[in-house]
Formats: C-alpha cells, structure tokens, sequence
C-alpha cells in the first residue's frame, strides 16, 4: 500500500540525504597524526588556518569508523592542549556520533571525555550538556520496557556520567541544573518525555543523592501535562482545530505513559523514594489547585506504605487545620489540604477505617470549636471568604459522610459515632457551609443523613436556594475534588485497584468499581485503546460519574 504523497517525498529526502552523507564519509579521509598536529600548530604556533577548517569539517561531514579512531586517537594524544582557547574544538568532538558505533569505539570515546574533563574541569558543562543531550533522542515508544539495544546505548551514557560526578562529586549540581534545562517540552511527544523521565530514574539509582531533586522536576513536568489536560477539559465546549486535539490526545497519552514510568519507580525503589514522593508532594503538589493526575502518586504510596500514609494524612490535617505557619496563599493551600484528606480517606482502598473515623472526629471537633470561637462575631455570616477553611473542612466532612455512609450507618456503634459529630449544629451555624457546598455533595448528603435521621437540611437548602436566586452575584462552588475517577488508561490499571468508586445508597447490587468497569470495557471492545482517542476515552470515562465520583441519580435529587 503506497504512502501519502508527504511521507513518500519525506521517504525519498531521506534515502537522499543518507547517499549524501555516505558520499561524504567516503571522499573524508584523515591520516594518522594529522588532527594532533593541528592542534599543536594551533596551540603552540596560533596556526589557526587548518584548525578552523578542521572544526568546520568535523561540524558538517560525518565519519566513518577510521576517521573516528583518528580524531579521537589524536585528542586523546593532546588532551593536556585542550584547554579554554580550544572550547570550539571540544564542543564539536562531543558532539560527534559516537553510540552507533562499535563497543571499542565507544570505549575511545569514553576514555576521552573523562581524561579531558579530569585535564580540564571547565569542560564538564559542554561534556554533561551533549550527554544529556543524548537522553531526547527519537525513537518509537515501548509497552513493558525499552528494547535492549537502546538501554545497551543508554548504559554508556550512564556510565560516563557516573564516571565523571565519581571523580568530582561537586558536579553533581551541574548535572542537576543541566538536567532541568534540557527537559523536554511538555508537547514534544510521547517517547521524547517518557524516555528523558525514564533516564532520570535510572540516574537517580546510581546518584541517590540527586533523587529528590529529580522526583521535583519529574513532578513539575507531569503538572505542567496534568495542568494542560484539565485546561482543555474546562474549555472543550469552546470552538476547536482539529491540530488542537490531537495535540491534546498526545499530552494525554504523554502524562500516561509518564505517570507508568514512576508508578514504576514507586514499586521499585519501595520505602526510600516513597518517602521522597511525600516530601515532593508537601512541597510542589499540595499547592497546586486543580490537576486530575499526578496526585495519584500519593494514593498509590499510601496504599503500600503504611508510615507514608499516616505522615501524609497527619501532614494534611495539620495544614488544613491551620496548625502550621504558613505565608501568603495560606488559606488556598488550606482548602487544598482539606479536599486532599478527604479524598484519600474516602478514596484510598488501603486506608484503615480507624483512620476515617479518627480524622472525622478530629475535623468536627475543631469546627465546633471554630463555631465557638466566631459565634459572637456579627460578621460571621456574610463574610465566606473569611471563613474559607471552616466551609472547606465542613465540605470534607460532608464529603466523607456520603462517600462513607456504607461504613458509617452499618450498624448502630457507628450510628452513634456520627450522631457525636454534631452535624446539625454544622448545618444550621451561621456561618452557613451548606450555602459554598458543592451541589452534588449536598444532594447526596442531605439524601442520606435524612434517610438516617441524622441531620434534615432541606430547611436550610431551600433558604439558601432563595438567597442565590434573590443576589445578582453568580456563586461559585469549589468543584474540583482531587481523587476523581482516574481516566488514564494504561497507568489506570495500576491506579484503579487501590481506588473506592461511589456507591449510590439508595441503588441496590451496584458492586462494580472503576476497575472493573474499565475493565468490563475493555474485554468487551478489544479496539477500545487502539480505536478511541484519548480526549474520546476521558469523555467516556466521565459520562459514567461526576464530581466527586457522585453518579447521576434522580433518586438523590431532593
């Protein structure tokens, strides 16, 4: 079957360029000695003439393996002569091809750049810049891991970089800043950003001292994806270019196979690089609103580490409670904490119910306590925004109640332990939470703690139902709730096992969860990933629940 015109015309420029640069490397011919003494001419002789024209050959000809022994023969020969007046010439002699050739060469090569950088340390920026360099080849995507012929090539990067930071450990910090400044464009493709992030594992293993720093660029890479995608989602109603969706589809599948890469590194490296991923989250994902993706990392640690999850659970509560000093942004990150503990008690297969009735006694305590402490205030109704982290633990707590109501009204002890809570003076405070409250969490909500008997609302949301029709302001809800469905596919069945799915109280026999469905799905249509688009497969996945995971019921409509 022929090709489009393009990719025939891109095939034939190919096969062109190739004769070229065969040609080239055919009339290109060194002698033994010849590129040493240019060098020494130059250095000892300022004969510049021939060392210009060298550099300009080796920069635009490519070489053949005789042409290569020589030139790296002969700058072995003369390394001590490559100092700062020769940088031209270094940048050039890295950058030549050198990981297609055979294993001595390689071996040649090898030996050159540590002996020069060992001769001249003021080189190791260009020498760890084209090596890293080599982590952004192109290349096809894998399933399970990378061919071995390409680990083969990525080894011998590895290797002199492990070489190098091993005879000067101070460059340690010069790869760091190296490796972030080469990072990859976040739209760059698939294989470019999943091979760069599968490289900066590997170095991690040999250099645990780097780690955390490379978790924090991984993670800031994956947000700026994760950041993108929902972006997208939020604005997909508007007029869109088809280049705009497959670019789109191409993030997705990106952060996919990204999110696998570490999910991968989590399972490998176990404790020590778990309690990395914690110390990253506190410090660059817990401050950002609004991603769908990346925090799943914390589910997946806490569901296999049990010191992890009680660190993380405590960490949270102790920000969104406000024990903790904190600048300007304060309250943001306090109502992130707050959404962030109910997602993972509600969410997180692995989470011990202790832990859910421990951290919701603790949220009611200290609103009651918050209530106590504002009630004199004559401003205390008007002022929501004020009182932001009273209404977002109220809504955790509302949250964690209709997320939970299987466990929490099983049997009369637990009855009675939500009976302590002292909903109702929640509900009917003056500071209102019901009136910022997410609909859907409302709904559901008020559904089931009237079934129960716990708490009546309905008072209460029809009186703040009136007060939005009579304001000319819109109101705003927080509607994100971070650990909704997970909808990336090929990370998802990592994800999908250690995530609890809603479950409708009033909808009997409804025992599938998001991994079986997904995978019902799956078996049922075999084409499924292949045929359907990542924008189609999110879509899909949504049209079976929304926030927070609360499926579409008439029956929880009041």
């Amino acid at each position: 079957m022929s090709g489009t015109p393009k990719s025939v015309a891109a095939s034939l420029m190919q096969k062109t360029l190739e004769r070229q640069a065969a040609l080239a490397r055919m009339r290109l011919r060194f002698t033994k000695n010849q590129v040493e003494q240019i060098l020494v001419n130059c250095v000892r002789n300022n004969n510049t003439g021939p060392y210009l024209e060298l550099v300009k050959v080796l920069r635009e000809y490519p070489l053949n393996e005789d042409n290569f022994r020589i030139v790296f023969d002969d700058s072995l020969s003369c390394v001590v002569l490559l100092g700062r007046e020769m940088t031209q010439y270094v940048d050039v002699v890295c950058n030549i091809e050198w990981l297609d050739r055979s294993e001595e060469l390689v071996e040649l090569y090898r030996k050159f750049v540590l002996n020069l950088v060992t001769a001249h340390t003021y080189h190791c920026p260009i020498v760890m810049m084209r090596l890293v360099t080599l982590f952004k080849g192109d290349g096809e995507n894998w399933e399970d891991s990378p061919p071995s012929e390409l680990l083969n090539k990525w080894s011998h990067i590895h290797d002199i970089i492990g070489h190098i930071v091993a005879i000067m450990p101070m460059t340690s910090d010069l790869l760091m800043h190296i490796i972030i400044e080469q990072f990859p464009y976040y739209k760059a493709g698939c294989y470019v950003n999943r091979a760069y992030i599968y490289n900066l594992i590997w170095i991690s293993k040999y250099l645990p001292s780097l780690q955390e720093q490379i978790m924090t660029a991984v993670i800031n890479k994956m947000i700026s994806m994760d950041v993108n995608i929902a972006e997208y989602e939020k604005g997909k109603s508007e007029t869109m270019f088809e280049m705009d969706i497959d670019c789109q589809d191409e993030v997705s599948v990106t952060l996919d196979y990204c999110m696998l890469e570490v999910l991968k590194w989590l399972e490998d490296e176990r404790d020590p690089i778990m309690n990395v991923l914690c110390t990253v989250f506190e410090r660059v994902v817990l401050p950002t609103y609004g991603i769908r993706h990346v925090q799943f990392l914390l589910l997946y640690t806490i569901s296999i580490n049990q010191q992890c999850a009680d660190r993380v659970l405590e960490h949270l509560w102790t920000i969104a409670a406000g024990r903790q000093g904190m600048g300007p942004g304060a309250l943001t990150t306090r109502k992130t904490a707050a959404s962030h503990l109910a997602g993972l008690l509600a969410r997180c297969v692995r989470v011990p119910n202790t832990r859910l009735i421990k951290y919701l006694k603790s949220m009611a305590e200290w609103c009651h306590s918050y209530i106590s402490a504002t009630q004199e205030s004559t401003a205390a109704c008007d002022n929501t925004k004020a009182h932001g982290a009273f209404h977002a633990i109220c809504h955790a707590i509302f949250y964690l109640v209709a997320f939970k109501h299987h466990l929490l009204f099983m049997n009369k002890e637990n009855v009675n332990f939500v009976e302590s809570l002292n909903l109702p003076r929640l509900v009917t405070c003056a500071l209102n939470p019901l009136r910022t409250c997410p609909p859907q969490v409302t709904r559901a909500f008020s559904s089931i703690t009237r079934s129960h008997q716990v708490v009546y609302c309905q008072g209460i949301i029809e009186k703040n139902a009136r007060h939005t029709l009579q304001s000319t302001a819109v109101q705003q809800y927080d509607e994100w709730f971070p650990y909704d469905p997970y909808n990336l596919p090929i990370s998802g069945k990592i994800i999908w096992p250690l995530c609890i799915d809603y479950k409708d109280w009033l909808k009997e026999g409804d025992d599938e969860t998001q991994y079986s469905s997904m995978k019902r799905k799956l078996e049922e249509d075999d084409d499924y990933l292949v045929m359907a688009s990542p924008t189609q497969r999110l879509a899909s996945s949504l049209s079976h629940g929304i926030s927070p995971g609360f499926r579409t019921s008439e029956n929880i409509f009041i």
